[in-house]
């Protein structure tokens, strides 16, 4: 089965037999020696002495290289000894040589077939523009710039729309290319015309530095500068940027020496990466040339500023890298000697309250946030940092409050409680537990209408807060069993209105107690409000059938009161069937046999 797969694979690949000579093409000037060399390749080619083909086309093509038909046997020599190599499994260098085939003939489709096919052989998807970039990427890397040029070509004609990035990427290739040749070749017009069409798809820093560089190996230094000039605008501290600039305005100096403003645009350059050292020489160099240069001086005032500034930079750099440390104390001492020497700096300001906001030290990091404000009204972060930090500080004080309330709470003293929990609340109103608290204090005081107030409070904060809710319904409970009890004493008196009255009242806090419900028809029974009685009784058990159950035997009576027998039946013998051996029983059995024989 190997052996199958091998032969039809073999087969798959494309052998050029066509080699050019300069006899069948009389247009080519007829060198001697590179005719001599290229019959020798041609017969060597053709007893399939591929290696020494190639060695006597390379010969011919080194005495003239643009010589188009060398070109293209050399192309073909390479694709024939790929398919060789192929054949024989030697794939990765079949790769090579179908790839060099392509660089030397671009118009070689075989050689390009051959390749596709080898690569899906490999398992790569040939067709794919960002498989072939990645192929490139790597070829690049190993130094095989012209197989990798094949590839970013191959994959720039597969592409949909030009990638920018992959226009810089074969041009780079011919920008090396022409230097490994000792620029003696056309690549540097190849790379800049890539360069220029990246360009134009996107502008970026990086298109800009590219284009730059092509017309600085051009020796175009003006145009350069321009380029390297536009991509520090578009990123002011992308150091190729920074470095491209400074390389322009050297390659200016070099050939204008004289040149005061050449010295001028190499100091800024310089000044620019922070290399003040060298700058400072160059703007004196350019006043060597001419002494009262008005821009060289004042370059050199701003490069005292930009010292200045640097300096500050690295202690705030010191002091960032020690606050990641979470040194704060030496962190804040770096921050200082940068702000003796920028004082102005509202920056500063606000790291040096972040730091001291880190440590713990609001009070400092307020006044630090606050003098940044001074100094920047518009320094956003320094309003947020603030206000974060107020917050901060009330929760702060609220805890401490808090705690405080707590222990004084337990230890008895549940008025100064009160009044700290109060103090909490003032700062941070929307607490839901200070409210609970504050409304446990007042119960455990004895002040339940207070109480219920800030449970209440608390619960509309957290209405699914179930340990609120509970508070509320306990406290309830213990508001209303004084006005159940007065209401009891009022009945047992014969007060039946008073007790009704207290009954309502003590509903109003309670008013799914159907205990209480019952009491209030018991109450209501007794004062001959039967239709109300009766509501009474209903509600009771409607609450709590089984607990409530002698008010079926009730309910029956008063029915029976109206002359509604049927209903009176109903409810004797829902009591029945709910407490058949209930106190009330034998009477609901006795009653409900009389009403039977009663007509309806």
């Amino acid at each position: 089965m190997l052996r199958k797969y091998i032969l039809i694979y073999v087969l798959f690949f494309l052998f050029t037999n066509a080699l050019f000579c300069f006899a069948q093409d009389e247009s080519y000037p007829q060198d001697p020696e590179i005719v001599r060399l290229v019959n020798e390749g041609i017969k060597l080619h053709k007893d399939k002495d591929y290696l020494g083909a190639l060695k006597s086309f390379s010969e011919a093509l080194s005495i003239e290289p643009n010589n188009v038909l060398v070109k293209q046997n050399i192309s073909i020599a390479h694709n024939n000894y790929g398919k060789y190599l192929a054949e024989r499994t030697d794939y990765e260098k079949a790769l090579k040589e179908f790839r060099l085939a392509i660089y030397y003939d671009s118009q070689n489709k075989t050689a390009d077939a051959n390749l596709d096919a080898l690569l899906k052989q490999k398992g790569v998807r040939s067709d794919d523009p960002q498989a072939r970039t990645q192929i490139g990427d790597k070829l690049r890397a190993d130094a095989n710039f012209e197989l990798a040029l094949i590839e970013y070509q191959k994959a720039l004609s597969l592409s949909k729309s030009p990638d920018p990035n992959l226009l810089i990427s074969i041009g780079d290739i011919h920008y090396i290319l022409y230097l490994r040749e000792g620029q003696k070749t056309n690549d540097i017009d190849k790379a800049n015309d890539y360069y220029k069409k990246a360009l134009e798809i996107k502008e970026t820093a990086k298109a800009h530095i590219k284009v730059g560089d092509g017309l600085l190996a051009l020796k175009d230094i003006a145009g350069a500068v321009q380029h390297y000039k536009r991509a520090l605008e578009l990123e002011p501290n992308l150091p190729d940027a920074l470095t491209a600039n400074i390389r322009g305005w050297n390659e200016a100096v070099r050939l204008a020496p004289l040149v005061s403003e050449n010295h001028i645009g190499l100091a800024v350059a310089l000044q620019l990466k922070k290399d003040f050292v060298n700058a400072e020489e160059e703007y004196n160099q350019a006043l060597k040339l001419d002494p009262n240069n008005e821009t060289a001086l004042k370059g050199l005032e701003s490069l005292k500023k930009d010292k200045v500034r640097a300096q500050a930079a690295q202690y705030s750099d010191s002091a960032l890298k020690l606050q990641v440390e979470e040194k704060y104390d030496e962190a804040i001492e770096q921050y200082i000697k940068a702000l003796e020497i920028n004082p102005g700096d509202s920056k500063l300001h606000y790291n040096i309250g972040t730091a001291f906001q880190a440590k713990g030290d609001f009070e400092h990091a307020e006044k630090a946030y606050r003098k940044s404000l001074e100094t920047d009204a518009a320094n956003e972060k320094a309003k947020s940092a603030l206000e974060q930090l107020t917050k901060q500080i009330n929760a702060k004080k609220t805890q401490e409050l808090s705690s405080r309330a707590v222990e004084l709470q337990k230890s008895g003293n549940f008025q100064e409680a009160i009044t700290t929990y109060l103090a909490a609340i003032s700062i941070d109103s929307s607490n839901a537990s200070l409210l609970y608290n504050l409304g446990t204090a007042y119960q455990a005081a004895g002040d339940l209408t207070n109480a219920q107030t800030q449970y209440q409070k608390a619960l509309d904060l957290d209405k699914n807060n179930q340990t609120y809710s509970n508070a509320i319904k306990l406290l309830k409970t213990e508001l209303a069993n004084p006005l159940i009890q007065s209401a009891v004493n009022k009945q047992s008196s014969n007060d039946y209105a008073g007790a009704v009255a207290e009954y309502t009242k003590a509903l109003e806090l309670v008013p799914d107690d159907a205990q209480t419900h019952f009491n209030l028809a018991t109450a209501y029974q007794a004062n001959k409000q039967t239709d109300q009685a009766i509501q009474s009784y209903l509600k009771a058990v409607g609450l709590d059938p089984k607990g409530q159950v002698d008010a079926f035997f009730f309910l029956g009576t008063l029915y029976e009161e109206k002359k509604n027998n049927k209903s009176a039946i109903e409810n004797y013998q829902k009591y029945i069937q709910n407490a058949p051996t209930g106190s009330y029983a034998k009477d609901a059995k006795e009653r409900t046999a009389y009403l039977k024989t009663q007509k309806q």
